[in-house]
């Protein structure tokens, strides 16, 4: 097993440039000799003076043995009756990562003199849950003082309220002292113990509350200020951040003592709920940040609802935070982030390869991978895998604080340059607006135009009628040729329509209209559609009708406007196809809609995406349900028709047909036929039946 994984290993070290493998060889050296300086050796730790430096900080770390109890149930007695062999001594801080073991840890102590002066003996991190200690002599079989500390003790029995637990030392006559401390948590499980003066341990309570409290409270105001921002600018990037600096402020406030210090909570588990939720608060935030930023849906949209899925999945698992299961759910979600953090860095990569000269890509990569790295080197750490010492646990606070600077300058970049396009939106909007008011007014202009000589045609054909019945009287006839009578109506009711068309699309009223506004009536649709088919005849273009409906069926419509839908669509078929017969088939569908089919014999060489597009082009809701809360682009449906069409002029009317069933509440689509042959099919509700 172990030599195909060392020909693996050689072989993708083989594909490391040589440079680069020198430095991979140093970092592994690194990481060797740092895990190998923190590991336990089956001894006792040496003992350790007290009685010395009673005005100082007396630190047992380098003294300290431990022995870990899986199942949980030992007491004082089975622990002292252990051989010496069952401890491992830790030249650093013992560390075991999340476990729900209970850890018991040995400090032998000698007093040399007698301690009369008043010392406290501090333990940290503040989240272990239960603290026992018991001090014992060498030789009594009874603990002579014990005490039992942890965020799970009520803040009402806590001995001293402060950012760690700590508790009152007693003074000790001179001879050989052990102490025992027994911890439990649900979360990562080290000890930093040390007994501090009186002067030591005001100056040290003070200066962590004043730092402490002055940078939690600096972050949650930077948090609600970005929130803010980002809510009243409509980006989620901004938002997302914010949520991350408040997360990560709650989280800190429990982390160093903050919390239970300031708030003195009765529930026990208050501290274990700030510190998973705030965990999970920032984890999913920060991914869902980054998703943001880089817009990573544009490449992949997998990636990106699976990037949505693990941060909804991490929220859910907060629910862990006070029970046992805690312990799997922050292991796991915490290298789980620096590996999407790692993808994240790895799509970075890729467009600094395609892109090496665009700046920002490369202010990105420094921002995320510096907190990575030291956050990855964080988790090994209290994971004991990693030694705990100055080196690991310095580097992701420094690191952190290069990673709030650099994304505050760039969250102000992003503030900036968004104000900076809206403003330069508003700019080109108020010039939209000035431009679109001087056509609005020679529109005006152009329809008043109009109308004026509509006017004397319509005029002129009726003084034309009166002289014509005039002089067929005088010349002893009773009436005027009907050939003659009907041209000079045909010529009154085209000029009624178009001065119809013109102040409906002309009109100064109806321009910035969402909607036709239409001159709505109760029609007859077996009359309407006979008289339409009787108007749009031609000597070698007919136009056949098919009506398969009830004779009393009622439509509410607008003629002028229905037929020129109609006529706009029977134009498009004629224009491609001169000379052929265009068919009109008309029928009810369930007493409620009329459905008027009308043939196109198609154009060659169409493609079925011509014709999906022509579908959504002629739909009367072409968008996805998702775009629709977006208003109408109907240059997109114009612009759909030209692909099916290369004539520019086909694209307007099948727009305007489309707008016109929409204003009467129908839809239009398309039916395709046998081979390249389709039907455009109009869909207008009926009213209750004459």
């Amino acid at each position: 097993m172990l030599m195909p994984c060392l020909a693996v290993f050689n072989i993708l070290l083989s594909q490391i440039p040589t440079r680069m493998r020198a430095v991979f060889y140093l970092l592994t050296a690194f990481f060797a000799v740092a895990g190998y300086s923190g590991l336990a050796q089956a001894e006792l730790a040496p003992a350790i003076d007290i009685s010395q430096n009673t005005d100082g900080d007396i630190l047992f770390t380098g003294h300290v043995a431990s022995y870990r109890d899986p199942s949980g149930q030992k007491n004082l007695s089975d622990i002292r009756a252990l051989p010496n062999s069952a401890f491992r001594a830790h030249k650093g801080v013992p560390a075991f990562g999340y476990t729900s073991d209970a850890i018991w840890y040995r400090i032998d102590l000698v007093a040399s003199q007698p301690t009369n002066s008043t010392r406290y003996i501090d333990i940290a991190p503040i989240f272990l849950n239960t603290i026992n200690l018991y001090l014992t002599r060498k030789g009594d079989e009874a603990p002579l003082w014990t005490i039992l500390l942890g965020d799970h003790v009520p803040s009402s029995q806590r001995p001293v309220l402060s950012p760690d637990h700590i508790a009152a030392f007693p003074a000790l006559d001179p001879g050989n002292y052990t102490l025992y401390i027994r911890t439990h948590s649900n979360s990562t499980q080290f000890l930093r113990a040390s007994l501090l003066s009186n002067d030591v341990l005001i100056s040290r309570w003070s200066t962590e509350l004043a730092g402490n409290g002055l940078f939690i409270g600096v972050i949650l105001m930077m948090s609600f200020i970005y929130m803010v921002i980002g809510v009243f600018i409509h980006d989620s990037a901004v938002t997302l951040y914010g949520t991350c600096l408040m997360a990560f402020g709650l989280l800190s406030s429990s982390v160093n003592g903050l919390f239970l210090t300031v708030f003195a909570p009765e529930w026990p588990y208050a501290n274990d709920l700030f510190v998973g939720a705030g965990t999970a608060i920032n984890i999913s935030a920060a991914s869902l940040l980054w998703v943001s930023i880089l817009d990573i849906g544009s490449e992949c949209r997998l990636c990106k609802r699976i990037f949505y899925s693990y941060s909804a999945i991490i929220l859910l698992l907060s629910v862990t935070a006070t029970t046992p299961l805690y312990t799997i759910f922050a292991s796991v979600c915490q290298f789980s982030h620096a590996g999407i953090m790692t993808i994240y860095i790895s799509f970075l990569i890729r467009r600094i390869i395609r892109n090496p000269r665009f700046i920002v890509h490369w202010i990105y990569l420094t921002v995320m991978t510096v907190p990575t790295v030291a956050l990855m080197i964080y988790y090994l750490a209290i994971n004991n895998i990693l030694p705990i010492n100055n080196f690991t646990i310095a580097a992701y606070p420094i690191a952190l604080a290069a990673h709030l600077i650099l994304m505050s300058v760039l969250m102000a970049l992003r503030i900036t340059a968004i104000d900076r396009d809206r403003l330069r939106a508003s700019n080109i909007a108020e010039s939209t607006e000035k431009l679109v008011e001087e056509q609005r007014k020679l529109v005006s202009m152009l329809s008043h135009e109009f109308r004026t000589p509509l006017a004397v045609i319509q005029r002129a054909a009726e003084m034309v009628s009166l002289r014509l019945h005039k002089e067929a009287a005088a010349n002893g006839n009773q009436e005027v040729p009907r050939p003659v009578t009907d041209r000079l109506r045909r010529i009154q009711d085209q000029s009624a329509k178009l001065a119809r068309l013109v102040d409906v699309f002309l009109g100064k009223d109806n321009l910035n209209a969402p909607q036709f506004a239409l001159a709505r009536k109760l029609v007859p649709a077996k009359s309407f559609l006979l008289e339409f088919a009787t108007m749009a005849q031609r000597d070698h273009a007919k136009v056949h009708l098919t009506y398969a409906s009830s004779a009393n069926s009622v439509l509410y419509a607008d003629e002028t406007l229905l037929g020129l839908a109609l006529t706009n669509v029977i134009e498009n078929a004629r224009r491609h196809h001169p000379g052929e017969t265009i068919l009109l088939e008309a029928h009810e569908e369930y007493g409620l809609t009329l459905i008027i089919d009308i043939s196109h014999p198609g154009t060659k060489n169409l493609q079925d995406s011509s014709l999906t597009s022509l579908r959504k082009s002629l739909s009367a809701d072409p968008k996805p349900i998702e775009d629709r809360s977006s208003p109408e682009r109907y240059y997109e449906k114009k612009i759909d028709v030209e692909k099916l069409v290369p004539r520019r002029d086909t694209g307007l009317g099948l727009h305007i047909t489309q707008r016109i069933i929409m204003a009467h509440g129908g839809k239009t689509d398309i039916v395709p036929r046998q081979g390249n042959e389709f039907r455009i099919r109009i869909t207008l509700p009926l009213e209750v039946p004459l």
